[in-house]
């Protein structure tokens, strides 16, 4: 298949805030099913509208058979969208709708019949012409806000959340109903959802966003089984992550243990865990890798969901035999269902500037911290100033530093005056035995941290970190 669209180095800020997307690279070849799937805010929307028309792109080009449409209104390309809202005109019957635009290249009635009377065909909606629009269904609106987009036989039809309105049996019904379309009509779908099982279900791509920012691209399979990283684990299906290091290449220490694994990362790195509930195996106490007890069973209709205690790690395993809350479970793991990464941040990085009263300003805040480091043997005198072993006085104020604080260091309040910044939590990963939290500023900074205890995403928090925990040095430019 040849390639019917690319973005290249896609970048969109509005009003010069903060990018809403950035760095957006992407191939889509010609009669290929992509789905752009994120959560809310994540900037899938804005690449969709940026593909359709409806926004133009900071920076970067958008090729449409290669040539750069970027500035292209929507009318001049052959590019056709589905809202979630299907936008039908309620005063036009069914025929009218699907027939809008071809009356608008007037066509003549004939053909405008025969095109209809297909599409109609196509998504199974024949002898529904003269029905005024407010008598059907939700599944019946959404079949034919597709009719009237495919009717003009665009090259790319672009789908924005279409199923978003149906209920949950009609939206897994018309999951299977899009990909049959999709199949029989050969044009490119480019759709977006925060849905992951649409995705896995319909998708011949899938493309992962978070921040603005593309994750990973890959088949359902890929991203299922080889995540890049732990948002794309946690995102993707249900999956127990969890802090570890390799004892050795191809083998992972986790949950106080060792075990096999297929990943080759030299000895010592730090990695994400990955192992999905259904790769564990629960077995008898004396004959498992670990053993925890057994906290939680909940039925889930197909299969149970058992969570172990495993030391500070909870546990999550889906089985179809249920377990005994209260008895001590074995667990074994296949090396095949261990899947290491790199791990994400483990010290937040910033270029800083020494403020007065001995503190740093960095990431949108302002903390106290110990400037003494910065000159091995200084003290800091009654008034506050630093003073050098030698007795030499020293102003650091506007001195540019590096500044590194571990993740595990800060902490979060609701008391927005207790800490140095403010920020909304932007996403949060489960890691077996505490929270790993992305806070982010009114200003776009980001700050990482880990915690015991669960808040929710978008909770406004100011940010704890104790004056210890700060490490400074100069920037080579400073020194």
């Amino acid at each position: 298949m040849d390639n019917i669209i690319e973005l290249r180095g896609i970048k969109k800020c509005f009003e010069g805030n903060e990018p809403v997307v950035e760095d957006i690279n992407l191939t889509v070849k010609r009669g290929e099913f992509v789905t752009l799937l994120g959560p809310s805010g994540c900037g899938k929307t804005t690449t969709l509208r940026m593909i359709a028309g409806f926004e133009t792109p900071t920076e970067g080009e958008i090729l449409l058979g290669g040539e750069d449409i970027s500035k292209k209104p929507p009318y001049l390309r052959s590019i056709n969208t589905v809202f979630q809202r299907y936008a039908l005109f309620p005063h036009l019957n069914v025929f009218d709708n699907i027939a809008f635009g071809l009356k608008l290249k007037k066509l003549n009635k004939k053909k405008i019949v025969e095109k209809v009377e297909k599409v109609l065909d196509v998504v199974d909606m024949e002898g529904f012409e003269k029905r005024k629009i407010s008598t059907l269904s939700g599944g019946q609106q959404q079949r034919i806000a597709i009719a009237r987009a495919i009717v003009n036989e665009p090259e790319i039809l672009l789908l924005d959340e279409p199923l978003g309105a149906l209920d949950l049996k009609m939206r897994k019904e018309m999951q299977l109903e899009l990909k049959l379309m999709h199949e029989s009509l050969g044009i490119t779908f480019i759709y977006v959802t925060h849905d992951q099982e649409e995705a896995l279900t319909m998708s011949d791509k899938v493309v992962v966003m978070a921040n603005g920012h593309i994750q990973q691209i890959g088949t359902p399979e890929e991203i299922y089984n080889e995540p890049n990283n732990a948002f794309v684990a946690d995102f993707i299906g249900e999956s127990n992550i969890f802090n570890g290091v390799m004892a050795e290449p191809l083998k992972a220490r986790f949950c106080d243990a060792v075990f096999e694994c297929l990943d080759n990362y030299p000895k010592n790195t730090h990695v994400d865990v990955v192992v999905r509930p259904e790769d564990i195996v629960i077995v008898p106490e004396d004959e498992g890798q670990i053993k925890g007890e057994v906290i939680s069973v909940i039925f889930k209709g197909i299969h149970y969901e058992i969570t172990v205690q495993c030391g500070k790690n909870e546990i999550v395993i889906q089985r179809t035999k249920s377990a005994e809350v209260g008895s001590v479970v074995g667990m074994y793991i296949e090396p095949d269902g261990i899947h290491c990464m790199p791990c994400g941040t483990l010290v937040n990085c910033y270029e800083g500037i020494i403020s007065k009263n001995n503190t740093v300003e960095f990431g949108d805040g302002v903390f106290e911290c110990d400037v003494t480091m910065l000159y091995p043997g200084s003290q800091i005198d009654e008034n506050g100033n630093l003073m050098t072993g030698g007795g030499e006085y020293i102003d650091l104020t506007g001195v540019r530093v590096k500044v590194e604080v571990p993740v595990d260091m800060p902490v979060m309040s609701d008391d927005e005056n207790e800490g140095g910044a403010c920020g909304n939590i932007n996403s949060l990963i489960y890691k077996g035995d505490h929270y790993n939290y992305l806070i982010k500023t009114k200003s776009g900074f980001e700050y990482v941290l880990n915690d015991e205890y669960l808040w929710n995403e978008n909770d406004y928090v100011s940010i704890v970190i104790p004056k210890e925990a700060i490490r400074l040095s100069f920037l080579e430019s400073e020194e």
